[in-house]
This record gives C-alpha cells, sequence and structure tokens, in this order.
C-alpha cells in the first residue's frame, strides 16, 4: 500500500466574516492557520483520498468543483474523495450554502470562494504526487473531561441547548458522550519515519467565541503533535458532535484561547500515548465505499407556514429574535419545496481492522455510536460534516424530546441572540438549525448497512 499527504494554506485575509453564530463577526486578526490536509491511500489499482478542511462546512457546490479537479488531475473517481469539515467557528464563510440566518450580511469575497476547490484539489494531487510504500498503525484511548453532552432536561420536563442562564434548572444531561480517541500512524517503510498522523476525536470546535481567524482545537491538536512528531502532516477528524461542546455545566463560561489549547494538549497527550502502543495492520488491503441515499426534509405545514409569514411581514420582532429567525427559517425550508435531501456516504477500510466513514451533517452522538456499533472493524473513524453543507441531524430521540417541548411550551421565545446559548429550545431539532425530520436516523442507519452487507 502507498501513502501520501498534502496540504494548503486556506487563511484568507483579516476583515471577512467569521461564521458559525448568528451575528456578523469581521475577523481582526489570525491567530492561527487554516489548512487543507490531505491524504491519498493506493493500493492494487484502488485509490482514495480523504481533505480535512478547516472550514465550518463545505457546501456542495465546493465539494463538486474540488473532486471535478481532482478527478482531472489524479483519475480518482468523485466516489473516492471524502471532503470533511473540522466545523471551526472562527473560520470564513466558506460558500452561499446554508439558512440566511447564517450569512445574513456576511462579508466574503466572491473570489475567495472561487478559490477553494482549487485549494483542495491541490493539496490532494500534493499527497498523490507523494505516495511511498507504507506500514499502518492504529490504537485507540479514551480521552475523558473536555467534551460535554449541551443538551439537558429540565425541571419544567422540557429538554434545552446549553441552558447556562438557569443551570439550577437543570435536573440531567440528555444525551451521551463519546469520548473515543481513534489515531492512525503512517509511516514511510523505506526511511522508518512517520509521515502522517490521523486523529479522530467528537468535539464542536466553538472554544473561542472572538474575533481571530482560528482552526480551534484541531488546529492546536495538529501543532502540538508536530512538535513530537516534526516529519508528519498531522490530520484531524471531528467525529460526530452536533449535541456535544466543551462547556461543563459546573463552569459554564469558560472561553478564550486557554481553553482550546487545554483541549489540544490533553488529546495530543493521549494521542502520544497511543502512538507508542499501536497495533500494526497485517492486512492492507484497501476496500472502499460509497452510497447514495435520500433523507426526508421537515415538513412545514400551512399553518406554520402562515405563521411565519406573518411575523416577518409584521415586522414586530428585531432579525435577531428567535422566533424571527425560525420564521425566516420556515419559509426558506418551505419554499425549496423538496420532500427529500440526496446525500452521500464515502469511506474506506484497511482490511478488517479500521475503517474511515465520511458523513454529511452535524451528527449527535448517539446516532454517531449505533453507527460505529454496525461497522464490523475494531477501529472505527466518523468523520461527520463530509461531502455537503446539511445542518444538524438529530436522532429519533431528540426529536421526540422536541415534540414533548413544543406541548409544553407552543411558541418560540422572542429574545435576541447571537448563538445557542440562552436560546431556551432545543436548536438542534428547531427549524432554524435543521432540514431534516425525525425519520433522518433510520435513514442513515440504513445506508451504513447496505454498505457493510454489499
Amino acid at each position: 500500500m502507498k501513502i501520501g499527504l498534502g496540504k494548503a494554506v486556506i487563511t484568507p485575509p483579516v476583515g471577512f466574516s467569521l461564521t458559525g453564530y448568528f451575528n456578523d463577526r469581521r475577523s481582526t486578526g489570525i491567530r492561527d492557520e487554516l489548512y487543507v490536509i490531505s491524504c491519498v491511500i493506493e493500493d492494487k489499482g484502488k485509490t482514495f483520498a480523504i481533505a480535512s478542511v478547516d472550514l465550518c462546512w463545505v457546501g456542495e457546490e465546493t465539494v463538486k468543483k474540488a473532486k471535478k479537479i481532482v478527478y482531472r488531475e489524479t483519475g480518482i473517481p468523485h466516489f473516492n474523495v471524502l471532503i470533511h469539515a473540522t466545523h471551526t467557528h472562527t473560520g470564513p464563510l466558506p460558500d452561499s450554502s446554508g439558512g440566511d440566518v447564517y450569512k445574513r450580511g456576511f462579508y466574503v469575497e466572491p473570489a475567495y470562494i472561487e478559490l477553494l476547490p482549487l485549494y483542495i484539489a491541490g493539496s490532494i494531487k500534493m499527497a498523490y504526487n507523494q505516495m511511498t510504500d507504507v506500514s499502518i498503525g492504529v490504537g485507540k484511548d479514551k480521552v475523558e473531561g473536555i467534551a460535554f453532552n449541551r443538551r439537558y432536561l429540565l425541571k419544567d420536563g422540557r429538554v434545552i441547548t446549553n441552558p447556562w442562564d438557569r443551570v439550577g434548572d437543570i435536573v440531567e444531561v440528555a444525551g451521551p458522550v463519546d469520548d473515543t480517541l481513534c489515531v492512525v500512524k503512517i509511516t514511510d517503510k523505506k526511511s522508518g519515519k512517520v509521515k502522517g498522523i490521523v486523529v479522530n476525536f467528537a468535539l464542536h470546535p466553538d472554544t473561542l467565541g472572538d474575533t481571530f481567524i482560528s482552526a480551534d482545537w484541531p488546529g492546536m491538536v495538529r501543532e502540538k503533535i508536530k512538535d513530537a512528531y516534526p516529519d508528519a502532516e498531522v490530520m484531524v477528524l471531528n467525529g460526530p458532535s452536533g449535541d456535544i461542546n466543551h462547556i461543563n455545566p459546573e463552569d459554564p463560561g469558560r472561553r478564550g484561547v486557554e481553553v482550546p489549547l487545554s483541549i489540544a494538549e490533553k488529546i495530543k497527550e493521549k494521542t502520544l500515548s497511543v502512538l507508542e502502543r499501536m497495533d500494526t495492520i497485517k492486512d492492507l488491503s484497501l476496500s472502499t465505499y460509497y452510497k447514495k441515499f435520500s433523507v426526508p426534509v421537515r415538513k412545514v405545514s400551512p399553518d406554520e407556514l402562515k405563521k411565519a409569514k406573518g411575523i416577518l411581514k409584521s415586522k414586530k420582532l428585531p432579525p435577531d429574535s428567535l422566533q424571527y429567525m425560525v420564521s425566516s427559517a420556515l419559509v426558506e425550508i418551505a419554499e425549496e419545496k423538496g420532500k427529500k435531501v440526496s446525500l452521500e456516504i464515502s469511506g474506506c477500510s484497511f482490511g478488517k481492522e479500521a475503517i474511515i466513514i465520511g458523513l454529511p451533517g452535524e451528527i449527535f452522538t448517539g446516532l454517531g455510536m449505533k453507527i460505529k456499533e454496525l461497522l464490523p472493524f475494531g477501529y472505527k473513524l466518523i468523520a461527520q460534516n463530509s461531502n455537503t453543507n446539511l445542518g444538524y441531524v438529530p436522532s429519533e430521540e431528540a426529536f421526540q424530546q422536541d415534540e414533548k417541548n413544543r406541548e409544553i411550551m407552543p411558541c418560540y421565545g422572542t429574545q435576541s441572540l447571537v448563538e445557542a446559548i440562552g436560546i431556551d429550545c432545543s436548536y438542534e431539532t428547531s427549524p432554524l438549525a435543521c432540514s431534516v425530520d425525525s425519520r433522518a436516523e433510520r435513514a442513515f442507519l440504513s445506508a451504513i448497512r447496505s454498505i457493510i452487507e454489499k
């Protein structure tokens, strides 16, 4: 088996808007560079490419253009290319996809968006050109105490996202955490040097909240590991973390650069420990996976649409109020008029030992854990936010919790918001953040089963 690695800097000029919040944050400086880190794997005529991009998301058009260039330059077909966004909330607006609330009034030069596919494809071509014979090691461990489920059951019976303004009302956490760290080591057979390290962990990269461009904890993990392995490129794949962030309910106010640095240090320490005691994969035969499937779009009833249009038309609420933003989202979803959204899953495996799978959307951890249970491999690396921009993919249980929420409190609040803290609702299942319906979990699990059974 041969593997090559490549990278490209994609840091935008200072002054571009940062995405991830509801308000326009213009960048005022650069804390660390944004990158595309790529890996190309070749075995017995099969070739698979993975790119990890320091952006909040990568839209469908960017993915299509990048894959087209990759095929033209390397011959790797589109179904064997996985393009993953680490989901940093201190990066630029990557394209025009996504709901209006996430880009309303935001600024980014169209020229930057036009160049992104070239940077992604260029990093993949660089990796393709640097393929050498390798051996692969895999290992895993737990990194506890840095990831927390951000959904909580309150005393009034509702499940709320990030209820940090009412910590005293919390009864219990409303979802699981998967604190598994999975690591892949790629060693050049000729030189014996480690040329690549892949790290997979599930945690929302929203630890900073300021206006400095940054890759957040994934970028800091890369730099810390490179201090120990200077000849290696380090790729971070963010796992299913739609309902996971770094905020401990016992200390809910913590944000700032010391937070991702601490997270990165803990992940680095465990990664270095895993690297020292890895299992070497003996059967390096490469298998590739690709599945097109569809997920039902949430239904907007005529009554919901009428009320939403009435709220927007009245102009009594500010555009940054929750009820106004939800109304805007409902109108957007209704205007799409589609009943299903087409998606794809792509991935590769190494013998029967390890698999890397890219899933679209911000996957709830509980759903990610169910997917892992279906994968018959000892080491399972799942990269969410891959190959398109979908929004949240909540578990079926989360939709059931939301139905109960709506029985207790039928209307969304009118408070003004800049992000999903103090939002007083189930943010991830709201029309604001989620365009799929409760059947999404079953559609994803069915797609995974069909891949494995093929």
